[in-house]
């Protein structure tokens, strides 16, 4: 199965202006990530937020996570929307 960020499932994301694409696009190519950036009134970063989440997770999801909580990577980021500083 394809993983989300993969040429064959690209990450779309729905920004709202040109530099906001250009940080995006920073972001996409820094995570090796294939992306198509489409222009809209309101932002969607959605699919971007998930395939960098995804790629950061450890194989195992209930391995202790290092965000420094103490608990396992299921019971604490794994449900935790991640957050960008764009």
């Amino acid at each position: 199965m394809a993983s989300l960020g993969s040429k064959e499932k690209p990450v779309i994301v729905k920004v709202t202006s040109e530099k906001m694409a250009k940080k995006v696009a920073k972001i996409c190519n820094d995570y090796g990530f294939q992306f198509i950036a489409g222009f809209e009134s309101v932002e969607d970063l959605t699919d971007m937020k998930s395939a960098i989440k995804e790629k950061s997770a450890p194989k195992n999801i209930y391995d202790l996570y290092s965000c420094g909580s103490g608990l396992k990577y299921k019971f604490c980021c794994m449900k935790k929307e991640i957050a960008l500083d764009l």
